[in-house]
């Protein structure tokens, strides 16, 4: 009987401390999640910085890479000017391209005297003086309302053909001179050899062997370039998957945070 009693006591005991254990139990879990949310939320943001620390770097890798192959391209243009210039020397492209210039100031010198002698013969001066007269009419034209449309049409036409009067003279003398002609003539023969002898300097100029080496050193460094610019796009993804990363458990932990102070005004 007694005994009986003593376990009737024991367990009243056990029931009255019950809730309080539980409570304390509560609180322990509550703040193991806060802790937990921190230290999620503090691994998030150290690998946020560390990717935003590799894209830095992938960033001035693509950097260097790009000016590498700025540089490299500049290398192709210096090395195929000396090799055109080595090889047209070689193959006497200075002198073909004198002989074009010698070619041209012959003509133009000729055709500007030429020219020179039309404009001061008596059929020319009077075609220019013509001309400054149909041009003074053609201004009256436009303000005349005695004409109609049609019959400005016609004596503009007419007056048109005045104006250009001087510059037709001009040109059928020039076009059929024989000295123009002969030295037009020997004006493009040389620029067709001229022509020639450059298109074999470029041809052996784009064999040469510093600008083959160039060449290649262009693709190398294009490489690269690819390479970096791969990489930074796999770094611009890894770091935004850890801002993402970083924005969810700042979220988390501020709703632990909010759950926990909650409890306690409760």
């Amino acid at each position: 009987m007694r005994l009986l009693i003593f376990s009737s006591a024991f367990a009243g005991i056990i029931l009255t401390c019950h809730p309080a254990a539980a409570a304390q139990n509560q609180k322990n879990s509550k703040s193991q999640s806060s802790q937990q949310a921190r230290q999620e939320l503090d691994a998030a943001k150290d690998k946020l910085k560390e990717a935003n620390q590799d894209l830095n770097k992938a960033e001035k890798e693509v950097d260097k890479a790009e000016a590498a192959h700025l540089a490299a391209q500049g290398k192709i243009q210096k090395a195929r000017q000396a090799a055109l210039a080595e090889h047209g020397k070689k193959l006497g492209l200075p002198n073909a391209l004198a002989q074009h210039a010698s070619a041209q100031r012959a003509f133009d010198a000729a055709h500007t005297a030429l020219v020179k002698e039309i404009r001061a013969g008596a059929d020319h001066q009077a075609a220019a003086k013509a001309g400054e007269q149909a041009s003074a009419r053609l201004q009256q034209l436009r303000d005349d309302t005695a004409l109609d449309a049609e019959r400005k049409r016609e004596i503009t036409s007419e007056l048109a053909k005045t104006l250009r009067r001087p510059a037709e003279m001009e040109r059928e003398r020039t076009e059929t001179d024989p000295n123009l002609q002969q030295l037009r003539l020997k004006m493009a023969d040389a620029a067709r050899q001229a022509a020639a002898v450059q298109g074999q300097a470029q041809k052996a100029a784009e064999e040469d062997g510093d600008v083959k080496a160039a060449q290649q050193s262009e693709r190398d460094a294009a490489d690269k370039l690819k390479t970096a610019r791969a990489e930074a796009d796999k770094q611009k993804k890894e770091a935004a998957a850890a801002q993402k990363k970083a924005s969810t458990e700042a979220q988390q932990f501020q709703k632990t945070q909010s759950q926990t102070k909650n409890k306690k005004g409760k």
